[in-house]
Order: C-alpha cells, then structure tokens, then sequence
C-alpha cells in the first residue's frame, strides 16, 4: 500500500482544522496558521492545498449558508476525516521517530 506524504502546508492545514472545529473555513484556517506559527502563508497554497486534501479524502466540505457580510455567498466549511486523523497520526509517528535522540546534536553537544 502507498501512501502519500503530507507536506508541511498540509499538516498545518489539517492541525488548523481539527483546532477549529465548526468555524474551520479558509479564512480562519490562515489566521490559525499565521497566528500560531508567526509566518504569513499563501491564501492561493491553502485553497490549494485544501482542495488536495478534499481529492485524498484527507478533508470533507460543506457549504455554510451564506452571511449578509458575504453578499449572501455560502462559505466551505472543512472537517478532517477519519482518513486525515490516521495520516496525520501516521506522520506524527515517523516524525517523531526521527526526532528521537536528537536534542543533543540540536544543542550542539555532539559531533555530528
């Protein structure tokens, strides 16, 4: 079975879904990731990349109905699925496997 790699754009996509719940449009989905990163990111890169997520059955939409503020346009709401959780259960997994042992070098303390 292949799988496919998260980038990191979608990890923080997923992260800032889950961390949203109900309220998890793109709008706010770039505000969680600025805020809680301190970098700006690409509104372009997010709709994107949500639309990826959507095509790997990663996230599911639904249409929120429109607000007055918006003219009336409805807005995609997102949800991770049970698919996007394990995958990002998955990644979390091999990445800290990765990380394991490794606070020494970071610091410093070692040769490597």
């Amino acid at each position: 079975m292949t799988r496919s790699t998260l980038g990191e754009i979608e990890h923080l996509i997923l992260l800032a879904v889950l961390r949203l719940g109900h309220e998890a449009y793109g709008a706010a989905i770039i505000g969680e990731i600025e805020e809680r990163t301190g970098r700006d990111v690409s509104h372009a890169a997010v709709y994107i990349a949500l639309q990826r997520l959507e095509a790997k059955k990663y996230v599911v939409s639904r249409d929120a109905r429109g607000l007055t503020d918006r003219g009336g346009r409805a807005k995609s709401i997102f949800t991770v699925t049970s698919v996007g959780k394990a995958r990002l259960r998955d990644s979390a997994a091999a990445l800290f496997t990765m990380w394991d042992g490794l606070d020494p070098a970071l610091r410093g303390e070692s040769g490597q």
